[in-house]
C-alpha cells in the first residue's frame, strides 16, 4: 500500500496518516482493513449483536449478606430503643454529677475523689460482723489502689508541689491514666457482684456510677489515634461482645450450684475466682464500646481473656442449673467474636502479591521505524 500524495509505502498499522508527508490517507482506510484480508479480528467473540440483546450488560451480581450479617443487622435494630433509653440515662446522671453545685463542695473539684470516699465508706461498713463485704484480700486490694489512685487525682488537680516530696516523685509507671480506670472498672466489678439493697450494696453502686461517668469520659475521649485505627469491622461485630458480657453478667446472679431448697444455692458471683471473671467481662465490654474495639486491647491481653472465660465455666459449670447455661450462651458470642477479630488481624497482615506489570503494546511509532 502507497500514499496517494507522495508514493512513500506505508504499513498497514498507520493507515490513517502518512507517515512521509503526513497527509491523510483518504479513500484508502478501506484497503487497509481489507489487506488484513480477516487476519485481525479485533472484534472477534465481542460483536455488537451480543450486546444488542437486551441494552444492558450483563455483571456478577454481589454476593447475598451472611447469616452472621444478618443477625448483626437484626441486633443493631433490637438495640436502638436500648441505646436511647441508656441515653437517657446518661443525660440525667450527667446532669446530676456536672452541677456545679456539687462541684464546687469536692475536693479539687474531682469526682473521682467523691467515688473513692464512697468506696472507703462501703469498705469501713464491711467491716461490721453481720455486714456482707468482699473479703480481707478484696478489701485490701481495693484500699490500697484506692489510696494510689488519689494521689495521682490529686496532684492532676492541683499545681506541682501540692504533695510532699516523696510522693511527688513516685515512678512514672505508678501514674499512668490506666490505673485510675481500671480501679474505676474493678469498683463496677464488685458493684456488679454485690447487686441487692443493702446499705453496702447502694454504696458500691454510687461508687461505680461516680468513678464509672469520670473515669469513663476520660477512657472515651476521642484521639487522632482512634481516628486511625477505627474500622467498619467493630461497628457490626462487637456489639455482640456487649451483649454477650451482659448476658454472662446476669447469668452470675442465678444459682449455680445446685440446692434441694429453692432459692439456697450459690450463686455465680459466690464462686471461686468470680471476681476475676467479672472483671474480664466489665473489660472486654468496655473496649467493645471504645472507638478502636478489641484493636485496643494487647493481643495477649485478649488471648488470655478468650482463654480465661471458658476455663472457669467448664471448673465451676453444673447442669442442673439455669445460670451456667446462660453463661454458655454468652460466653459463645464473645469468644465467637474474639475469634473473628483475629481473622480479620491475620487477613489485614497477609503479605499481598505484587502484581507483574503488563508489556504495554508497542506503539505506531515503533511500527514505522
Amino acid at each position: 500500500m502507497t500514499c496517494a500524495h507522495c508514493g512513500h509505502p506505508v504499513t498497514e498499522e498507520a493507515y490513517l496518516y502518512c507517515s512521509e508527508c503526513g497527509e491523510p490517507l483518504e479513500g484508502q482506510a478501506g484497503e487497509a482493513v481489507d489487506a488484513t484480508d480477516g487476519t485481525e479480528d479485533y472484534g472477534e467473540g465481542n460483536s455488537s449483536e451480543e450486546y444488542a440483546g437486551d441494552g444492558a450488560y450483563e455483571w456478577d451480581a454481589p454476593p447475598p449478606p451472611s447469616a452472621f450479617e444478618q443477625m448483626s443487622e437484626g441486633l443493631a435494630k433490637v438495640l436502638v430503643p436500648v441505646r436511647d433509653v441508656a441515653g437517657q440515662v446518661g443525660d440525667a446522671i450527667e446532669g446530676v454529677l456536672d452541677d456545679p453545685r456539687l462541684r464546687s463542695r469536692l475536693p479539687g473539684e474531682s469526682l473521682t475523689m467523691l467515688g473513692l470516699g464512697l468506696v472507703m465508706l462501703a469498705l469501713l461498713l464491711s467491716l461490721v460482723p453481720f455486714v456482707a463485704g468482699i473479703g480481707r484480700i478484696g478489701s485490701s486490694v481495693m484500699l490500697l489502689a484506692g489510696v494510689l489512685v488519689a494521689l495521682n487525682e490529686w496532684r492532676g488537680v492541683n499545681p506541682p508541689g501540692a504533695l510532699p516530696p516523696s510522693l511527688e516523685n513516685l515512678p512514672e509507671e505508678t501514674q499512668h491514666p490506666g490505673i485510675s480506670q481500671a480501679y474505676a472498672a474493678l469498683v463496677c466489678t464488685h458493684a456488679l457482684l454485690m447487686m441487692g439493697f443493702g446499705l453496702v450494696s447502694i454504696l458500691w453502686l454510687l461508687a461505680a456510677i461516680v468513678l464509672g461517668f469520670d473515669q469513663g469520659r476520660r477512657f472515651f475521649a476521642f484521639t487522632e489515634e482512634d481516628e486511625l485505627e477505627a474500622g467498619p469491622f467493630r461497628q457490626g461485630m462487637e456489639s455482640w461482645v456487649v451483649v454477650g458480657a451482659s448476658v454472662c453478667t446476669f447469668s452470675l446472679l442465678l444459682a449455680w450450684v445446685h440446692s434441694n431448697k429453692p432459692g439456697l444455692g450459690l450463686s455465680g458471683a459466690e464462686q471461686p475466682l468470680a471476681t476475676f471473671t467479672q472483671f474480664t467481662l466489665v473489660l472486654l465490654a468496655a473496649f467493645a464500646l471504645h472507638r478502636r474495639g478489641l484493636s485496643a486491647l494487647h493481643p495477649i491481653a485478649l488471648v488470655i481473656m478468650g482463654v480465661w472465660l471458658p476455663l472457669w465455666f467448664f471448673l465451676n459449670m453444673s447442669v442442673y442449673t439455669l445460670g451456667p447455661w446462660l453463661f454458655l450462651l454468652g460466653l459463645l458470642m464473645i469468644d465467637a467474636v474474639i475469634v473473628a477479630h483475629f481473622l480479620q488481624l491475620y487477613r489485614g497482615n497477609a503479605p499481598v502479591e505484587e502484581a507483574v506489570p503488563e508489556e504495554e503494546p508497542a506503539s505506531d511509532v515503533d511500527y514505522q521505524g
